[in-house]
Parts: C-alpha cells; sequence; structure tokens
C-alpha cells in the first residue's frame, strides 16, 4: 500500500506568515494553479481514495485531483490543522515568542502547551489516532490531503515515532510525501515534502 500526504496549496496567510490554524482561507492564485499541478502529476497513478481535511485550503487542492482520477473525495474534521484559538491569526513570530515565555514558565515541553480554546500538538497526535487505525485497515493506495502541522504528526505516527519527531517534518505547500507499507507492516518514506511536480509551463498542467 502506498500514501501520499499532500499539504494544502498556497494562502495568503502562508506567505505573510500568519498561523490559519482552523480559520478556513482559501487558496490564492498560485496555491489554485498549485492544485491543478497536483492532479497532473497524479493522473496516472493508482490511488483508490482521497481523504482531505474539510478546510477550504485543503478541499480546494485535493478537488481537482479527485476530478482527474474520477474517485471519492472524503472531507474529515480530524485531518484539520491544530487549533491556536486566542493566537490564531497571530504572526508566527509572536507565537513562537509566546510558546517559549509558557514552555519557562510552565515547565512543560513545547508539544504539551495548549493556547486559551486551542490545542496542544499532543492533542492533534491524539486527535489523530482513529484516522491512524483506518489507514491500518486500508490496503488500497490513498491521498491525504492536509496541513502542515497534522500531516507531520501522521507522518511520525506511521513511523512509529513521536510527537516530539514530528517538528523535524518541515512540509512545504502543495507538496507530495509518499510512504510504502512494507510487508513487515513498517512504513518507509519513499520520498519528504517532493515540490519538483510544481516546476514547469503552465501548459503542462492547465
Amino acid at each position: 500500500m502506498r500514501l501520499y500526504i499532500v499539504r494544502h496549496g498556497q494562502t495568503t496567510w502562508n506567505t505573510q506568515g500568519i498561523a490559519q490554524g482552523h480559520s478556513d482561507v482559501d487558496l490564492d492564485d498560485v496555491g489554485r494553479r498549485q492544485s491543478l499541478r497536483l492532479a497532473a502529476a497524479f493522473e496516472n497513478q493508482r490511488v483508490s481514495k482521497v481523504y482531505t481535511s474539510d478546510l477550504k485550503r485543503c478541499v480546494e487542492t485535493a478537488g481537482p485531483v479527485a476530478v482527474r482520477l474520477g474517485i471519492d473525495l472524503e472531507a474529515r474534521g480530524d485531518l484539520r490543522e491544530r487549533t491556536f484559538g486566542e493566537l490564531e491569526g497571530a504572526h508566527y513570530t509572536d507565537i513562537r515568542t509566546w510558546f517559549a515565555a509558557e514552555t519557562r514558565a510552565r515547565g512543560l515541553g513545547e508539544h504539551e502547551i495548549r493556547p486559551e480554546r486551542g490545542e496542544s500538538m499532543k492533542d492533534v497526535w491524539n486527535r489523530l489516532g482513529r484516522f491512524h487505525r483506518l489507514i491500518d485497515r486500508s490496503r488500497d493506495n490513498m491521498m491525504v490531503v492536509t496541513h502542515g502541522g497534522t500531516g507531520g504528526l501522521l507522518m511520525s505516527r506511521l513511523i512509529r515515532g513521536t510527537v516530539q519527531t514530528a517538528k523535524s517534518f518541515r512540509l512545504e505547500n502543495a507538496s507530495v510525501t509518499e510512504l510504502i507499507r512494507r510487508p513487515d507492516g513498517y512504513w518507509q518514506v519513499l520520498r519528504l515534502s517532493d515540490t519538483r511536480h510544481l516546476s514547469g509551463h503552465e501548459d503542462d498542467c492547465c
């Protein structure tokens, strides 16, 4: 079984360095072109199912792939990005400063810190448990269109890492991370945050 973890295409908030979390932000023009290039790249791939976060930036990324392949698209709330609560909409520089201060003051790991009305990384890790079990039961190739943080956490779960391991995975907009499940049940990473499909001429995809 092959699993493709795709981060959503670019949004205006991405370019501004703003934390989106559960804010339902659309793709920008670049992101929409990225979604078409992604669909073109998978035209001849064997993918039986596309799962996506139910936030618009992911649905808009996944839609062209599902249409191109003629397969179902299932939107799921458990594939959403971490919500930053009261920090949502803030610049990442300010968020990092806040987390550093909270970590020092409370003596907790950054992955355990939860903003007011928000989630910690550990919360998202636990939220992904049900979807992880769905993958374990599956035998057909699938694509999962999600967010940078959530995608890293899902990948870490699959390779039997930890919440902290996920911080080492940086997934670029509209990138593809490909994993294969070996006969022994372990997952092997074949490519990480691959964006080669985003290069080329406009006529190649649209």
